[in-house]
């Protein structure tokens, strides 16, 4: 073999080093950008799901339960805070006792349930609460969003 041949050999040698080094190289840099993609695509679904949740937010209701006192009496109010009307919007307490319920059964009936409750507006029910009358009570409140689902939220009222 002559000095050339010897030659051309190392060189071609060398170059498949470089070739093999660069292509080692270049697969860490698509590994890394294959991981780049999946995260940005994890974070488009994340994206996604949230402004489907704002969007089911923005068309549903949403009520709460105060217990408040008025003058020398006390007053449920049941409140929507939502966007959107609540229709058939009832209450009920969660007793241990239903016969120790503080609700006047006539205004109960004469107001529940509401067929429409807007946002920004309120139901009222007087409490008849006395001196053995708890401070708090667990309550279930169940309306109708637009849409049509029915919706039962427990909730927590106090003094």
């Amino acid at each position: 073999m002559t000095i050339f041949e010897t030659l051309s050999i190392v060189i071609a040698c060398i170059a498949a080093f470089i070739s093999l080094v660069v292509w080692n190289g270049q697969r860490k840099i698509q590994r890394e950008s294959l991981e780049l993609q999946r995260a940005t695509s994890d974070l488009a679904k994340k994206q996604l799901e949230i402004l489907a949740n704002e969007d089911q937010e923005k068309s549903s209701a949403r009520l709460k339960l105060d217990l408040v006192k008025s003058g020398t009496s006390y007053m449920f109010h049941i409140t929507n805070i939502g966007n959107v009307d609540a229709s058939n919007v009832n209450f009920e307490l969660l007793l241990d006792k239903p016969e120790l319920s503080p609700l006047i059964t006539s205004d109960l009936e004469s107001k529940l349930p509401a067929p429409k409750l807007s946002p920004g507006s309120q139901i009222s029910l007087i409490a008849a609460t006395h001196m053995g009358s708890p401070s708090a009570y667990n309550a279930l409140l169940k309306w109708t969003n637009p849409d049509g689902t029915n919706v039962e939220d427990t909730t927590y009222a106090s003094i």
